[in-house]
């Protein structure tokens, strides 16, 4: 009987060290982690790691109680061990990628209207939830943290146009582009670019074909291209949509010279098991901090707001404002 004891315990162990890296089993050739309800577990390692850590020492005092009153309870003890050691590895990976959230960037000496400061450029991605989150409180991060790239998923383009309005009232100007959107769900569906006019002048070029829609910008006078992206939420019924979307998304990845930003409806986990290696701007600063839902601690949330870009990272923060469900996100990069 104890080798059934053993098995159970090595295959329990085997399942949960798998929730690791489920992209190393496949099935039908895609990655677990990409296939449904694993893609949404594999999005909150947080919660993981608490059920993980519960379980583990709830399963540890059932072993101490058999140890002392029948000098048994081996197998039950390294079950338990092995929970808190997977519960542990999760907890690794998030503080790796980044936990300690400062709320807000440091002064800003970057671009300006005048001059070109330290070549700097500072990019706030947010989900406003359909235009929940007032553009005043978007305006006040931006203005606050020196902000020249604002991505809005999620948001109209009349929303878009009034953030630019409170801007230039304070005398900083910017423009606006929008990824269209479906009639019948327009804010939803809709993804606005509010640029500021220092990056110079920027043509909208196609974009790269999201069942919600992207823009992609580019540069006419040689800074960065700016990609915006809303791939579709991996629920239910739109597995294979979301799975054609966030392969597209990162394919984008390796482009010279290129800020991606928005709500990916994905964490990096995901991004890895379609294969690409795109950087994060966030990773080793707040890449492990959730970013929705916002109610609930960032460690339990799920990191899917992030900007991809190969300059490099001089701050980052993710920001609470309005009555969005998402964070939204801030990074300073360099060239």
């Amino acid at each position: 009987m104890k080798y059934v004891y053993a098995l159970l315990v090595v295959l329990i162990l085997a399942v949960g060290a798998l929730t690791l890296d489920p992209s190393l089993v496949s099935v039908g050739g895609t990655p677990l982690s990409l296939i449904y309800p694993v893609n949404q577990m594999i999005a909150v390692r947080g919660v993981v790691a608490a059920v993980c850590g519960l379980v583990g020492i709830i399963v540890l005092i059932m072993a101490l109680v058999r140890a002392l009153m029948f000098r048994k309870g081996a197998f039950i003890a390294v079950l338990g061990v092995g929970l808190l050691a997977i519960a542990g590895g999760h907890l690794l990976i998030l503080s790796d990628r980044g936990l300690d959230n400062p709320g807000a960037l440091p002064p800003d000496y970057g671009l300006t209207h005048v001059a070109e400061g330290t070549g700097e450029v500072t990019v706030l991605s947010y989900n406003t939830l359909g235009g929940e989150t007032a553009m005043t409180d978007i305006a006040t991060i931006v203005m606050d943290n020196g902000v020249d790239v604002v991505v809005l998923s999620e948001t109209s383009t009349a929303n878009g146009e009034a953030l630019a309005a409170s801007l230039a009232a304070a005398g900083q100007g910017f423009t606006v582009y929008s990824s269209g959107a479906d009639p019948y769900n327009p804010e939803i569906e809709s993804t606005v670019v509010v640029l500021s006019d220092a990056l110079g002048e920027y043509r909208q070029g196609p974009d790269i074909g999201l069942t919600w829609g992207s823009l992609h910008l580019r540069s006419v006078s040689g800074g960065p291209d700016i990609i915006a992206v809303h791939p579709v939420a991996p629920v239910r019924g739109l597995e294979e949509s979301w799975r054609s979307d966030i392969e597209r998304v990162y394919a984008q990845c390796g482009a010279a010279n290129t800020i991606m930003a928005g709500d990916f409806n994905s964490t990096i986990d995901h991004m890895l098991a379609t294969g690409a290696s795109c950087r994060s701007a966030l990773d080793g600063y707040v890449g492990g901090y959730g970013t929705w839902p916002a109610s609930v601690p960032g460690i339990f949330g799920s990191p899917i707001d992030n900007v991809f870009t190969d300059w490099t990272t001089k701050a980052a923060a993710v920001v609470e404002v309005g009555n969005s469900d998402h964070r939204g996100v801030l990074v300073r990069l360099s060239r």
